[in-house]
Formats: C-alpha cells, structure tokens, sequence
C-alpha cells in the first residue's frame, strides 16, 4: 500500500488571511481596496502623528529639504515596495488588532524588531517609535533584495493579553487561528524519576539519587557521573542504582510532554485541517497546532508574536495610581525624551526596576558613561552584550574627551557621529556601504547579512564589489580594504538599531517613573509581581532605601493591589501566601458596603465565610493584617473558632428566623471584648520568621533587632553601605542567610552560594571549599551570623568574598575578641600583601633596561571574569613586542591552571604596561624573568 501512496507537502504556497477593508463594496477588487485603504490610513494619520515638535526633529535630520516632503516621500518608497510584495493585508490585519487593543485601553508596546523602521508601521500605529528622527531603516525591515516575509512582532501587555487573541479568534474563525505546540525533553533529573516510579523503587532512593545531580539546565547523566564523586560511588556500589541511571541515560532527551509557544499564533486563510494536524490546548479550548514552529512557518502560516510583556502592565497600573493621587494622566507614549529627573536617577544607577537597565553590569556601564541624552540609552542597549561589549571602554572614553575620536574617512564622519566614532549598529554597516561604495540600502542588508553569517563566498563577492564601489568616491584600494575588514568583523554582532530604539524608549518611560513618581512605579512593579514572594522583597528593599515606608496589609486599608499613599506602600494582601484574590475581593466589598472593620469578630461576622475560611483568617493574622486590633496575634489565633462557631450558629438562627435574646442585648460583643489567656506565646523571632514565610520578608521587625548592641561593639557595616568602600577592603558584617544553595567544584569540593541580608540589603555570598568544611553546618535558612567580608568590585558591580564567619547568637566576649583578632590578623597580611605586589610589580629603573623574555601574571580564578580576560587582551595588543606571557590562574591559593599567550601578543613589558594591568580586578600579581 506505501509503495502506491504518493505524498508532497506544498513548500512554496502561502496560506496567509485575507483583510477586508470595511468600505469594500460587492464586486470591488478586494486587494487592491485594501492597497488604497492602507495608503489612505497613512495620508490621513500624518497629520496627527507628525505634531509640530515631531517635524522640528525631522528637520534637524534633513536640514536642506521641506520636513513634510521627507515623511512624504519616505512614505511613497515604503508603499511601493510593501505593494509589490504583496504585504499590504499583512499590515493591515496586524494594525487591525493593534488598534482594537489601543481602543480598549490595552497597552502595547512601542515596537519590537525592524518594525521599528518603517515609516508606515509608525503612521498606523503598529509602533510609536519615529523612526527619521533616529535614522532607522526601512530596508533593515523589508528589503528589496529579500523575499522573504518579515516578523512584524507585537509586545502586549501581560495581563490583557489573551483579550488580543480572542479577538484575533472570533474575526478571522476558531478553525482557522491556533496557538503553536512545543515539545519538553527529558531532563537528567527527570529521567531518574520516571525511571524509579516504573521500577517501583522506594520514593526516597529515587529522590537521594536525583539530587547528586547538579543544579544545571544543561546538565546530563553522562557528565554528572563524572562530576559528582557521591553519584559515581553510588553507581559503582548499588547494583539497583546502577540499573536506574543506566536506563535514565536511554530515554534522556526524548520527548516527555507538550506545551504551546509562549508568544507564536497562527493564522490561516482557510481552515487549519486543511494544511496541518491540531488538536485541543489541555489549558484552554484553544486549538494549538501539532506541528512545532518552524515547520508550521515552512508550511505557509503565518506567524505572529503575541508577546506578553510585564513591563507594559506595570506602566498602566502605575500611570493609573498617579492619576488616582494627583489626578494627573500620564500619556506615557508621548513623553519628552529630555526629562533631567530620569537622566539623573539613571546616572545614580537606580536602575532597578527599570526595563533592560537591572543587572550590575549594565548600571555600572550607565553610570560610568553618564547619560545626557536619550540617544545614549538606545547605545547602552546595543552596547551591552557579548560581541560589542569589547568597545564600551572607548566609547565611554571618546565620550569623555579621554581617548581620541579616530574615523577612517571624512564620508564615514556624520554616520557615526552620534556613536563617537564607534561601530554600534547593523544600520551603520548599511549607511557606511551606501556612502563609501554606493550600495543600495537594501544591497546594505544583504552585506550586514552575508557578513553576519560568515557567507565566504559571498563575502569575497561583496569585499570586491565594496572596493570596487569605494574607488569611485576617490578611496584607494587599501583603505577600502581596511574598512571592509572593519566592519566585517563588527557586523557579526552588531545590533538591530530600530529594536534598540524601541526598547530603550520603554527604558526611559519606566525611568521617568520611578524618577518622578517613585511611590507609584514601586508599587506598580510590586502588584506585577505579587505571587514572586522573592521580587516583591527585592522592591521592598528598594523602597526602603529610598526612605518610602512599607505599610502593614491591613484588612481596613489593604487591596488586591499594591497601593500608593501619602504615607507610603500599603502591602497588598494577595501578595500574602495562602490569600487569593478571590478572598480578598470579599474583604474589600464587605468593607467598601458597610465600613471598616472594628474588631477580628466584626471581620468574621461581617465577610462573605463561603469565600473567607478559618485558615486564610489565620494567614491574614500571621501577616500583620488585624494588628490595629491591639490584640496579639496568638490571642486572635486561638479566639478564631470560637468567634468562627459563634458568627456562623447566630447567621443560622437569623436564617431560620430565630431573634437570640443575648444578640439583641448586645452581650456578642462583651464575649470578645478582651483577649483571652494564654499559657504561651510565639517569640517575637518566631512571630517574625512567620510573617517572613507570608510575606516574603521581614516588614515589623528583624530578628537582629535584638542584637544592637553586639552589632556596635562588632562595628559591623550595614549591607547597604558595602558600595562605599575600595575594592580588597574588609569589613564585618552581620545578616541573616535568606537561601542556601550547595554546589561542587571542578575538582570536587563541596562550597555554598548564600543568600544574606540584613533588612535593608540582599547580596550573594560564596562560602568556599576552605570555609566550608569549617562551617557547614552554619549554613541554614534563617541563621543569624557575623562574618568578615572582602569587597570586590568586578566591571562596577560588588561581589563579597567571606574570610570568617560565625553564629550571631552565640556571641560572647570570648568570641568578639576571636573575631577582632582575625580581623587584624587578616588586615595586617593585606597590608603586607600589597607591598609585595609593589615591590614585586614596579622594578628600578636600572632593571627596566635589562632585557626581559617572559612574564607571569598571576590571576585569582574565584575573581576573575569574561571582561577582565578582555582587557588584559587589549592591553597586550596596545604593547607589542616579543616578551612572551604566562597566565597562572590560582583559586582558594590552591594553583588550578597556566595558560601561555599565543606569540601574537608577545609585549614589551614597560612600566605603564605594568600600572594597567595591576589595576584590573582580580590579578594578584605579576613577574617578569
């Protein structure tokens, strides 16, 4: 029978909906009333999208022709070509369901991708980004040298999300719109599971054997067996064990269940069974495709991303606080791009909270470059990845006048001005082959994209072709060359400029709020994030060190919502373990109906009990929610059910009519007028070891409150004054360890990452191998311990390595004099450690003529990073010479490896070769024979 089946899948047909324009009339041609509706939506929206301000910006571009004849003409060249491609539906139905979202008050983003470059996109309001003011490209969105469709992908506020998709479902037909399938693998861990549960091993076996497994996403069978000595004792010694891993390994990497793309729909012209197998969401009643995303896009579906976008609803929640206390509206997609309050808070590196702008990293970029304007926002965005990070030091330097701006040629000047002379963006490579060789933009494009996939048959086309082009602007052949090479180099990572633009304008825009609005943004991102206990205390910290106060989740002045008041953050009360929305929308009605609570027994007479139960009460007590009572919270845990059994027996005689004499006397009221006695109560660190596991953090007390006293005669340091000091500095420091996570070195050693904090602050802590096998058994959740700290300052964000560390609440004379005594002892070898370094790094004078042939630096490999490998790099090349080079990497004093320096970077070893590297973070020393 398969040998007469025959079978082809159609590759080349696209199966793409249609759009119907709503004045088309019967007989019309529909496609081109659609090419007419979409130009006349783009002639119509000109002049409300080109303000006057808006034509002042194009005319700082264009400075020789009429603004509006730009935008004009810019329009026409778009057209044309999304005509000619046969596009226009294409926008047109992704405008259709961006604008149903705007109507209905639904956040979306500004742009995402090289959408950002069409002039078109901008005028309909598929983007909000200009793009003539910022020199972007329509050609790095569809070239005319491509035929291939672009992704036009759509940013959508993360909570309204599925309101886009329903709508996308009832206009274009449940049959023909459908949510894309995803396979998950069989992980290492999981694999030994499913294994044990079928060999009906006991449960706990399994589970020891599991967790020898290393924490990593990337991690297999075969490579834990040979990192984890436990696991591989365990292996080689349990016979039962070894059949369980060995059957593991087979089925690692299969397919073990499914899930639908977080973002992809598919729509289709016709009905889906038409082209591909579906079937039904076990999440929803939404058909999802039984083909995974690329071959439902080779298949001729299209694709688009609804992308749900966090930030996009912290901006509308926050927007709509401010208009709730001020009565100011915010019309976020417009602001002025100059607003001094955001570049400042920016230039502090209070970026948290702020879109793309959160890591150390990237805040310590931002606050070493010092934003002026906002075009450096979209430089930052671009800059700080993998590839151009290498550049950020002259970038940073050029801007401040501390290095000097070099450009190969006078044409390539206005094209990279506004980068000083740095190559940061794909559309730079596009400008610089248009003006220096007479490329097409789109002809730029296809170089960018030939260049980015390392194409060299193509590229020894194009290098031609660029030289060849470059002499015809007067460009001898060897500077061609060396430009070509240039940006070879660059264009395998430079970065999208319109996709950078768009995301640093929602950069700014959440800046601006947390600079201007600082109350309302927080308690915007705190709502966002409501049900991650360990964000919400990252914000909370946050508030707390801008001096804005944590309000207790009150039942009488709480909301579903984070909610900002003139005195500061109320806590929401969903944001409490075990409290769902539900209950508290109970809460809420019952109190908006009849007033605030009075008492607990008020409370539980009051709320609806079928959707408010004794334990969430409970829950609602631990959290601080009924402390105005002036009852403690063990005495209304206790009184709960008799209160619960009173209210709900009096609501039954009232149901059944029964009038209770005692009710009408008011003496229900007397019953609970005073607390009740209690043999115990929890301690205040118990009390608030509790409200931590609700709420994330501890919000009316710390459980080092009580220990003041040690803490001053310790001189400990408070966590959030560790970024004043130097780098090598030692401090003591006391917190709590938050979390504990235990891991193994290469060369099997047990260690621990800690979590710590101490109310105000929250770093990560190594406790290296050394350490460790001291003080293990510190570590635990909740511990309160006093440590030595060394500061660390790697690429302007702080590390802290532990040098000592012991129980707080065993601290006694005996122990402070133990801890006073390493602290000297530690700081007079530091002291000593550097003058070795002195007198080992800067040699005489005499001895700097000696002729020397290699060189030793030797770096700490618990310090050392990515960056710091690439600026030694960069300082061997700016050294040439023939003194070879040697790295020897030490961790923990223990010697892990030596590397020797390719010949290429062969120095010549001066003193200002020496001063520079002995300046970069985590070399320990360096010597010369």
């Amino acid at each position: 029978v398969a040998d007469k089946c025959t079978f082809e899948i159609d590759f080349t047909t696209k199966h793409y909906p249609v759009f119907y324009p709503p004045d088309l009339k019967e007989g019309e041609d529909r496609a081109k009333k659609a090419e007419e509706y979409l130009y006349n939506l783009c002639k119509e929206a000109i002049s409300k999208r080109y303000t006057d301000d808006k034509l002042k910006k194009v005319k700082e571009k264009f400075p020789d022709d009429d603004p509006l004849d730009v935008v004009e003409k810019r329009l026409k060249h778009e057209f044309e070509l999304i005509s000619s491609k046969g596009m226009c539906d294409y926008f047109l139905i992704v405008y259709d369901f961006i604008s149903w979202a705007k109507k209905k008050n639904i956040p979306v983003g500004p742009g995402r991708g090289s959408a950002a470059g069409s002039i078109i996109s901008y005028l309909i309001e598929i983007t909000d980004i200009e793009p003539l003011r910022f020199n972007l490209f329509f050609e790095r969105f569809i070239n005319p040298e491509r035929i291939s469709y672009p992704d036009i992908d759509v940013d959508i506020c993360m909570d309204r999300r599925s309101e886009v998709i329903d709508y996308t479902v009832k206009k274009y037909g449940k049959d023909k719109v459908a949510q894309i399938i995803t396979f998950g693998t069989m992980k290492a861990k999981m694999a030994i599971k499913d294994v044990g549960r079928v060999l009906s091993i006991p449960l706990a076996k399994v589970n020891s054997i599991a967790k020898l497994v290393p924490d990593d996403p990337n991690m297999n069978l075969e490579k834990a067996l040979q990192m984890d000595p436990e696991l591989k004792e365990v292996y080689a010694s349990d016979e039962e064990a070894k059949k369980l891993i060995d059957i593991a390994r087979t089925i690692e990497g299969s397919i073990r269940n499914t899930a639908t793309h977080a973002a992809g729909i598919i729509i289709s012209a016709n009905p889906l069974t038409e082209h591909i197998p579906i079937c039904i969401s076990k999440d929803s009643e939404m058909v999802v495709t039984q083909y995974s995303m690329k071959p439902v896009e080779a298949i001729g579906l299209l694709k688009i991303d609804f992308l749900g976008l966090k930030t996009l609803t912290s901006i509308q929640k926050a927007a709509a606080l401010v208009q709730k206390n001020s009565g100011k509206k915010i019309d976020w997609e417009n602001l002025p791009l100059d607003d001094k309050p955001t570049f400042d808070l920016l230039n502090k590196g209070q970026t948290l909270g702020i879109f793309q702008l959160e890591s150390g990293g990237i805040q310590g970029l931002v606050k070493q470059l010092h934003i002026d304007f906002f075009e450096e926002i979209i430089a930052v965005e671009a800059l700080y990845r993998p590839g151009p990070m290498d550049m950020i030091p002259s970038f940073i330097n050029r801007k401040h006048g501390k290095e000097k701006i070099e450009i190969d040629h006078p044409l390539m000047k206005d094209i990279l001005k506004e980068t000083y002379g740095v190559m940061v963006y794909q559309e730079q490579v596009m400008q610089i082959a248009s003006t220096l060789a007479g490329y097409s933009l789109g002809e730029g494009d296809v170089l960018r994209r030939a260049m980015g996939k390392k194409d060299h048959l193509e590229m020894t086309k194009q290098r031609q072709k660029f030289v060849n082009g470059a002499k015809k602007n007067n460009i001898n052949e060897t500077l061609a060359t060396k430009i070509f090479n240039k940006i070879e180099k660059f264009a395998s990572y430079g970065f999208n400029k319109s996709h950078a633009t768009a995301y640093a304008f929602i950069s700014y825009v959440t800046a601006y709020f947390k600079a201007n609005y600082t109350k309302e943004w927080l308690a915007a991102l705190m709502t966002c994030d409501r049900y991650d206990i360990s964000k919400v205390a990252k914000f909370i910290r946050e508030s707390k060190s801008l001096n804005i106060a944590i309000l207790p989740p009150s039942v009488n002045e709480a909301e579903d919502e984070f909610n900002a008041t003139k005195d500061g953050i109320r806590f929401a009360m969903s944001a409490i373990k075990g409290i769902g929305s539900s209950v508290v929308e109970a809460i809420v009605d019952q109190r908006e109906k009849n007033g605030p609570y009075k008492n607990l027994y008020d409370f539980i007479e009051r709320v609806d009990k079928s959707r408010v139960g004794k334990k969430n009460i409970e829950l609602l007590i631990d959290a601080g929610s009924f402390d105005f009572t002036n009852w403690t919270r063990d005495e209304m845990k206790v009184s709960i059910e008799k209160m619960y059994d009173q209210s709900t027996r009096e609501q039954k005689d009232l149901d059944n009519g029964v009038i209770n004499l005692f009710s009408l006397l008011n003496e229900k009221d007397d019953n609970f007028s005073s607390p009740p006695k209690i043999n115990k109560q929890l301690s205040q660190v118990e009390k608030l070891n509790r409200e931590k596991l609700l709420l994330g953090f501890y919000l009316t007390g710390h459980p080092m409150d009580k220990y003041q006293n040690i803490l001053q005669r310790l001189s400990c340091v408070p966590l959030k004054d560790v970024e004043k000091f130097e780098r090598l500095t030692l401090i003591r420091a006391a917190f709590i360890i938050d979390e504990v996570k235990f891991r193994i070195s290469k060369n099997q050693r047990k260690f621990a990452i800690l979590t710590i904090s101490d109310g105000m602050e929250r770093y990560e802590l190594p406790i290296w191998p050394a350490l460790y096998s001291k003080k293990n058994s510190l570590l635990e959740e909740n511990q309160l311990v006093y440590a030595i700290l060394q500061i660390e300052k790697v690429d302007g964000a702080i590390k802290l390595q532990c040098k000592w560390l012991e129980d707080l609440t065993k601290a006694e004379d005996k122990m402070i004099k133990e801890c006073d005594d390493a602290y000297d002892k530690m700081k007079l070898s530091m002291n000593n450690f550097e003058m070795r370094r002195k007198r080992n790094g800067f040699m005489k004078n005499k001895e700097n003529e000696k002729r020397i042939s290699n060189v030793k630096i030797t770096l700490d490999a618990d310090i050392i990073r990515f960056s710091q490998i690439m600026k030694l790099k960069d300082i061997f090349k700016n050294h040439p010479g023939e003194t070879k080079i040697e790295l020897q990497f030490l961790a923990k004093e223990e010697k892990v490896g030596i590397l020797e320096i390719d010949s290429i970077y062969s120095i010549n070893f001066q003193d200002d070769f020496k001063n520079k590297i002995l300046n970069i973070p985590g070399i320990l020393t360096l010597s010369s024979s």
